[in-house]
């Protein structure tokens, strides 16, 4: 049975812009000795690889043939990329009225915007382009992901090639952890390009309309058009008993691709905590390209500030116990955690998380950030120990998010949809995968931003302000009902 696509709602996500002010919280960087830099060097090469552009993979013998030709998808991906890939226009859209009018209103903060195009700009350019002058018009393409081409190109069509374990600089998207990690760097922010290229979205830039930064994997790799062969996209129609063995778990791979987007996201703020403190700021950017101090609000949940008008299960107090306001880190990179990650890692990042939270106006020191990155670092597949039933990891998914938040509302659509494919690959019935189809279509119907009509104009909103909690949570508990009748089968 076909599997549910699940890219609207996080395109959804996508569309969320910041409604706050230009003007914003800010103090002077302290006089104190900067931190000393997170040790993230094996994400950021010493040397720039050489780029080729994507007229080098754009041979017919290579991966340029006919997109119709599914059985060897990697022949085709060039073909793919450039005619339904929407990262082939990533570059052209800066040359759109919304980006112009992006740079109007922080130029208005800051006049340095002002004096060139959205498609000059370097603040946006390191994300929405991989290469460039003549080759900045590729947008993003082959190279942003499977990394700079220039010392593998040749090596990669020889027999015996094996991108796993390569030294050569090309990227394994194969495995999940990675695969998130290199996406997060644009779709979330992580450390500037190669040649120094920024790959930030601020709280300023929310507020003059782009769109939000969220990311989780394999939502957006079910709205890619695919260039290549999903190993957790569950067993052929058929299959014989002995191969579903041979098919990746997909709750590891949601597990995995957790872990990576947090790891991206956790870079990013080293970033920021090390800038705050007067460290690592070019003096070339423009000031409204590099926030003057911690915290930077973007990394932050905007329904913190922003309140939803919802009733919490404490009305009085946020989650966490903090006060009504506080602002917290954004819930798509924390919500259940215990279950993607292993219990003494998960433990780690919960006490990074509380630390920060608590002392928000202060930016984490080094030590702190890098034991939260490597507690994300060299573990493999979620915490709970195997094996166990569907129905009683949806009990801990569920009990695990308040459904009164949206955003930890919409991590759990996405751990039970793993949580389906799962059940899908270990054999379930076409009747039990229906029921679960139908279970999760209903929760993200819930999950969804509305449309209404105003003054005879449809409008699609930004942020859930009808979001019916009670809801959420009666659909959340039909859904662990469905996985508990599921036979007591991983």
């Amino acid at each position: 049975m076909g599997r549910l696509h699940t890219p609207a709602l996080w395109a959804l996500l996508l569309g969320i812009a910041g409604v706050a002010a230009l003007a914003m919280f800010r103090r002077a960087p302290p006089s104190a000795a900067a931190p000393a830099p997170v040790a993230m060097q094996a994400r950021r090469p010493a040397q720039p690889r050489a780029l080729l552009g994507a007229g080098s993979c754009s041979s017919s013998g290579c991966h340029a043939g006919d997109p119709a030709e599914t059985q060897h998808p990697g022949r085709s991906a060039y073909s793919v990329w450039a005619t339904r890939d929407r990262h082939a226009r990533a570059e052209q859209v800066l040359h759109e009225p919304l980006a112009e009018k992006i740079v109007a209103a922080l130029a208005r903060q800051d006049r340095a915007f002002g004096q060139e195009p959205a498609y000059a700009q370097r603040a946006c350019i390191g994300c929405h382009a991989t290469a460039r002058d003549a080759l900045a018009s590729d947008g993003v393409s082959c190279e942003s992901c499977h990394g700079g081409a220039g010392d593998w190109l040749v090596a990669h069509t020889l027999p015996g090639w094996r991108t796993a374990g390569n030294t050569l600089g090309m990227v394994d998207l194969a495995d999940p952890f990675t695969c998130a990690q290199v996406c997060a760097e644009c779709h979330v922010g992580g450390l500037p390009t190669a040649d120094g290229f920024p790959r930030e979205v601020t709280h300023d830039f929310l507020a003059a309309g782009h769109p939000r930064l969220a990311f989780e994997l394999r939502s957006y790799k079910a709205a890619e058009p695919p260039h290549w062969r999903d190993r957790f996209a569950g067993a052929p129609s058929g299959a014989a008993a002995d191969d579903l063995n041979a098919v990746p778990d997909p709750f590891v791979e949601w597990a995995l691709g957790r872990r990576g987007t947090l790891h991206a996201y956790l870079t990013l703020l080293s970033v920021q905590a090390e800038r705050s403190a007067g460290a690592d700021r070019p003096a070339e950017l423009p000031a409204g390209h590099q926030p003057l101090a911690w915290p930077e609000f973007a990394a932050f949940d905007c329904y913190s500030c922003h309140r939803l008008p919802l009733p919490h299960k404490d009305p009085l107090a946020s989650p966490g116990g903090l006060p009504p306001g506080t602002p917290r880190l954004e819930p798509l990179q924390w919500a259940l955690l215990d279950l993607a990650t292993p219990a003494e890692q998960a433990a780690e990042l919960a006490r990074f998380r509380e630390a920060v939270e608590r002392q928000w106006w202060r930016a984490p020191s080094a030590e702190m950030l890098q034991a939260a990155l490597k507690s994300l670092e060299h573990t493999a597949g979620p915490s709970k120990a195997e094996p166990e039933t569907a129905g009683q990891l949806a009990q801990s998914v569920v009990a695990g998010v308040d459904p009164a938040i949206w955003n930890e509302a919409a991590a759990a659509f996405q751990a039970l949809d793993a949580l389906s494919a799962r059940a899908e690959s270990a054999g379930a019935s076409a009747t039990e995968s229906a029921a679960l189809q139908t279970g999760l279509k209903r929760l993200r119907a819930a999950l969804e931003f509305t449309t209404e009509e105003r003054s005879g104009h449809r409008l699609q909103f930004n942020s859930p302000h009808q979001f019916d909690a009670g809801l959420v949570a009666q659909e959340l508990d039909r859904l662990v009902k469905l996985f508990e009748s599921l036979p007591d089968r991983p």
